[in-house]
């Protein structure tokens, strides 16, 4: 995707050549940006600084996955997601196609929710089934909203002035990973040395650990592609003389492989591949 584009639209109106218009009101920028945490639509991200104390005070920030829109569910050449970063007031994010900025106001005492000055990239999108013209029209239309759980997953709905449901978005955020973790088991193989395990630091995006023999250190990078999508990059370990080099081995090489993380309950995760198989299943340490 090409940046500094030069765009203007509207879910509602008309743009022909040589002119722009606005999405909803006046003062539009001229340019589609990507989050400073973003280099693409999917890549680098910053953890989320949304916390659970914030949602409940009614405020919008972090990363969501829109999963639902207008009924149905959110389909996108690349993952429609928005970004809402509660200090500038700016909403980043895809709409499935393209990337989409604008500005947004929310009042918690009475579960209002606006955006404004919405602009767009223009690449073109040969597949009809993205959800990219429902997305827009959706975040036009949008007066109010509502967050909730189900199970450990934070939830938002957006609705128009009447109450009827826009789009539904699942928060995307990796600070259950935060901590000291053993590893259980590498390929479905059960480990029992005590000394591997590794640390997540989801504040700078980094892991540390031990191989059982070797110190590690890493970086995470998520994204925005799915749910859990998550992977390490930039590993390197220390040289020391393992009795048991292969079971260090296989834990590197099931790192170098995951894919995306999901938690089985507040003491267990598994780290899967692009296949979906799990390569890693990690305990946390008491």
């Amino acid at each position: 995707m090409k940046k500094n584009i030069t765009v203007s639209i509207s879910a509602m109106c008309l743009c022909v050549a040589m002119s722009s218009c606005t999405l909803f009101q006046k003062n539009v920028r001229t340019e589609a940006q990507l989050p400073s945490d973003r280099h693409g639509v999917q890549n680098d991200a910053n953890p989320d600084p949304y916390r659970n104390q914030a949602l409940q005070r009614g405020e919008i920030g972090g990363d969501w996955i829109i999963e639902k829109v207008l009924g149905q569910p959110a389909k996108g050449q690349d993952t429609p997601y928005l970004k809402f970063e509660p200090s500038s007031h700016m909403m980043y994010g895809s709409n499935g196609c393209n990337t989409i900025n604008a500005t947004y106001r929310n009042n918690a005492a009475d579960s209002t929710l606006s955006f404004d000055q919405m602009i767009t990239t223009m690449r073109a999108c040969p597949d009809a089934d993205v959800s990219e013209a429902a997305i827009n029209q959706a975040l036009g239309m949008t007066a109010r909203y509502t967050w909730s759980m189900r199970g450990d997953r934070h939830f938002l709905e957006l609705y128009d002035a009447g109450m009827q449901p826009l789009m539904s978005l699942a928060r995307q955020s990796f600070e259950f990973l935060n901590g000291t973790w053993k590893v259980s088991m590498i390929d479905g193989n059960k480990v029992d040395n005590d000394e591997m395990q590794l640390v997540f630091d989801m504040s700078e995006m980094k892991v540390h650990g031990n191989t059982g023999c070797n110190v590690l250190n890493g970086s995470i990078v998520t994204d925005m592609a799915h749910e859990g999508a998550l992977s390490f990059q930039n590993m390197a370990t220390t040289r020391m003389m393992c009795p048991d080099i292969n079971q260090e081995t296989a834990l590197l090489v099931a790192l170098e492989a995951a894919a995306t993380v999901h938690p089985v309950d507040n003491n267990t995760v598994d780290l899967l591949n692009t296949h979906g198989n799990v390569v890693l299943r990690l305990v946390r340490a008491q």
